[in-house]
């Protein structure tokens, strides 16, 4: 972390001289250092959300014209800032740092390594402003802070009906931790069309974790129902998957290891003419079973007489429908048949009544017709 201070402090020192033009101080302004809040608690599984934003005044530099340097300091409250974190950020307009959970966890942990995870400690901020060219020091009042720094392990949850397991919160899935990258997490499992979210209790429905509104590959930390909608991720379809997590990054990948299923041609075939038992009454027609995806059957009474298959019920006769490939078409056990919508009106001629089962097969085209 503190090659990572010192890296970001040389990049904001660079900007703000090489872009922006160091605009002067105001020659009587008051050095004070503000915090987001007085009491936080840092968790490192939030990864890149802010955890603790510190604003400052411009300070002074006594009308001589000269560029101020800022330094934050961080130590533990009675110890006179003799030891802590001495973060100097150098000449900047912005004079704010934002820290993220993980930020402010790995600056705990080099700085302060006997803190203990979830222990509230007392720690004191400041900030110290130079003028450049003279060497004068400002320093704002010290303001009080409370930290705590959660177990950088939390455990995350799915929840959803896309899971085994559905809405129930005390029965959602956990997510495996990469002990080596506690911000990452996965699971891989079979799901089912539908929803699901992150939570980070089986008791509790917030804090959780949800989908951003736009980018699916991005997740929102919300810890309030205020905080960001409910957005979820969706299962297009029934399958094996792997969900893998990065709290830091705040991302998600989904990853399917099925291949999606073949999207049917028609849900709904009927028989209609003479041989049927609704005749050519559009308000009678006999629609056919549906036992699996792309095959319709019928078992039952046929007339001697005629026969085709509608897809769609239309009492013009516009609509496209399965006929024979010739007219007076006799029934066989391998036949094939064309669809269409209407000429030329070929159709099955039934010779004989009876028991008949006939079995249409989409996908490769075939029909079948036996008597019983």
């Amino acid at each position: 972390m503190k090659r990572i201070l010192f890296f970001t402090a040389i990049i904001a020192v660079l900007f703000s001289s090489c872009e922006k033009p160091v605009v002067e101080p105001e020659r009587d302004t008051k050095l004070v250092l503000t915090a987001s809040a007085d009491t936080v608690s840092c968790a490192p599984h939030l990864g890149g959300v802010t955890a603790l934003q510190l604003t400052w005044t411009a300070g002074t530099n006594n009308g001589t014209g000269s560029a101020i340097a800022y330094t934050i300091d961080l130590d533990e409250a009675g110890n006179g800032f003799a030891g802590g974190m001495h973060f100097e950020i150098g000449r900047t307009m912005d004079r704010t740092l934002a820290l993220s959970h993980i930020e402010l966890a790995d600056t705990l942990s080099d700085f302060f390594p006997l803190m203990q995870d979830d222990q509230y400690y007392a720690f004191e901020l400041r900030v110290r402003a130079k003028v450049l060219m003279t060497g004068d020091e400002q320093v704002s009042p010290v303001v009080p802070i409370v930290i705590k720094r959660a177990a950088p392990v939390i455990p995350l949850y799915l929840v959803g009906d896309a899971t085994p397991n559905g809405w129930d919160p005390s029965r959602a899935i956990s997510m495996t931790v990469d002990t080596d990258h506690p911000s990452r997490y996965t699971w891989s499992g079979p799901m089912n069309k539908g929803e699901f979210k992150i939570l980070l209790s089986t008791e509790e429905w917030l804090p959780c974790y949800v989908r951003d509104e736009d980018d699916p590959t991005k997740m929102h930390y919300r810890e309030t129902e205020e905080d960001y909608p409910d957005y979820k991720w969706a299962i297009p379809y029934t399958g094996n998957y792997t969900i893998d997590v990065d709290t830091e990054e705040l991302t998600i990948a989904i990853t399917a290891h099925s291949e999606p299923p073949v999207e049917e041609t028609y849900s709904h075939i009927y028989m209609i003419g003479d041989a049927t038992p609704g005749g050519w009454s559009w308000d009678a027609v006999t629609e056919m079973s549906h036992p699996e995806p792309d095959i319709f059957t019928y078992n039952g009474k046929l007339f001697a007489g005629e026969i085709k298959f509608p897809t769609e019920i239309k009492h013009d006769w516009s609509g496209e429908m399965i006929y024979a490939p010739t007219a007076d078409c006799a029934p066989t056990e391998d036949g094939t048949y064309d669809i269409h919508s209407g000429d030329p009106d070929n159709k099955w001629r039934i010779p004989e009544t009876g028991t008949w089962n006939i079995r249409i097969d989409i996908k490769n085209t075939k029909i079948s017709f036996t008597k019983l």
